[in-house]
């Protein structure tokens, strides 16, 4: 019996060896295919949860901006409205003065500046707080990775930020006397008297611009 079993071996020996051969080869390459598809399902994962991290970064960064502008914003105009008061004007128009055509000059330009001065003091206050809250929160999302030297700290954000109080405080001050004088140049020509269309107030506006931009 052991015999029949040894000849019959020995007679299949060869495909033994092959099938032997290709069962072990596909052991090998399930093996390589399941190590590969690990790794790539822990790349995969890895990239997820970095992407979800980034987007929950990013979205508080934007609710943060969001806030801050709107919060600054409503500062920024009490105070332009505070310089550019034309309550005052009107109370002073109430009482029948004599200079109420001076009066009217000023209304005149005060008004112009108090539109151009909210505009483009609410747009720079947008873009910068925007570029810089995006810039911090790019480095303390780097620096939340990386656990070596943060590359900015509390007191560099601080410095960073004061620029924008700055601009709330005298530098709002500084850009209602710069429009102011572009106003007036363009504005303090145009009589009283005339009626004006909306295309003259839109090529008002434009030569201000022009003026601001030179």
């Amino acid at each position: 019996m052991f015999s029949s079993i040894r000849n019959f071996l020995q007679r299949h020996k060869r495909k033994f060896i092959v099938t032997g051969a290709v069962f072990g080869s596909l052991y090998l390459l399930m093996s390589y295919a399941q190590k590969r598809l690990r790794e790539w399902q822990e790349k995969e994962a890895k990239k997820f949860f970095d992407m979800t991290r980034k987007k929950q970064h990013f979205e508080s960064t934007e609710r943060t901006c969001n806030q801050t502008i709107l919060s600054l914003s409503k500062i920024v105009s009490e105070s332009i409205l505070g310089i550019l008061n034309t309550e005052e004007i009107v109370q002073k128009l109430q009482d029948k003065p004599d200079d109420k055509l001076t009066l009217w000059e000023q209304m005149k330009i005060m008004i112009f500046t108090r539109i151009c001065v909210l505009v483009y003091a609410l747009s720079i206050l947008n873009v910068t707080l925007r570029v810089q809250l995006n810039i911090i929160g790019g480095y303390l999302y780097r620096d939340s990775m990386h656990e070596d030297e943060p590359l900015i700290d509390g007191e560099l954000q601080a410095k960073y930020l004061s620029l924008c109080h700055h601009f709330v405080g005298p530098g709002v001050e500084d850009l209602v006397r710069q429009i102011e004088k572009a106003v007036k140049r363009v504005v303090e020509p145009v009589s009283l008297k005339k009626k004006i269309t909306l295309q003259e107030v839109e090529q008002i506006f434009w030569s201000i611009q022009t003026i601001l931009c030179t």
